[in-house]
């Protein structure tokens, strides 16, 4: 007859055997028949890093490295931040959080890192100043008298954070600031789009020709082509006309 000692030896044997499988499961996992498994809500802390390059982006670099990986892409969530982001990683950039939410895979050129989290939740876990938010030109307008004008973009393709400089002019004149007349993208395949203000349409791209400059309704770059054939420091443009 089993002692009572040894059935709850049993049952905590049990218990152990049967956590252990959900344990694996903390990480994210690839499905070649579907979608992938994402984990569970879970807590990070580190370091917040916001990368200014040609995509725009935060870093976790983790106090200790999870599912493999000494840092994290953040990304929005679905939680009570939602509406704020990404002002409030903004204003926390440079500083020590902690962020909870689920970690999953990338499956698009647009993630920049091999493991990311969905954030719901977020918090300083220090006492440094937080900054303010990055300038935000969405109201800027351009000026009505214009007609016409040129956005030569300069694009630095080596790794690491170099956003693209603009310079946008109209018969020799700069115009600023450059975000009221002109936007770009960067499609998960990396092609580079170009774009005018509204009540403009593109008329011409010109640049580096490795880049494959053309219009199809927009600019459209390929820098991908350009770096494979040695030119990673283009210098790209497009004209812009104003539509009725």
């Amino acid at each position: 007859m089993k002692t009572l000692a040894g059935l709850i030896t049993i049952a905590s044997l049990l218990f152990v055997c049967a956590a252990l499988p959900a344990r694996s499961q903390q990480c994210p996992k690839e499905d070649p028949n579907g979608p992938g498994q994402p984990s569970e809500a879970r807590k990070l802390e580190g370091q917040l890093i916001y990368h200014d390059g040609i995509r725009k982006w935060f870093e976790l670099k983790l106090d200790r490295p999870e599912c493999g990986q000494e840092s994290v892409e953040l990304v929005q969530g679905d939680g009570a931040f939602a509406p704020g982001y990404p002002v409030i990683l903004e204003i926390l950039r440079g500083c020590r959080v902690r962020s909870k939410g689920v970690l999953d895979l990338p499956h698009t050129g647009y993630y920049s890192l091999g493991l990311y989290q969905a954030v719901d939740e977020i918090e300083p876990t220090s006492e440094r100043k937080k900054k303010p938010p990055i300038p935000d030109y969405l109201k800027a307008k351009p000026d009505k008298s214009i007609r016409s004008y040129r956005v030569e973009m300069m694009v630095d393709y080596e790794p690491g954070d170099h956003p693209i400089q603009f310079r946008v002019t109209s018969g020799g004149k700069e115009l600023h600031p450059w975000q009221a007349y002109a936007n770009y993208s960067l499609t998960g395949g990396f092609v580079l789009w170009g774009e005018c203000a509204d009540g403009f349409a593109v008329d011409k791209a010109f640049g580096t020709p490795e880049a494959k400059p053309q219009v199809i309704d927009n600019a459209l770059f390929d820098p991908e082509s350009a770096a494979a054939a040695g030119k990673k420091k283009l210098h790209l443009g497009y004209t812009c006309i104003s539509v009725p």
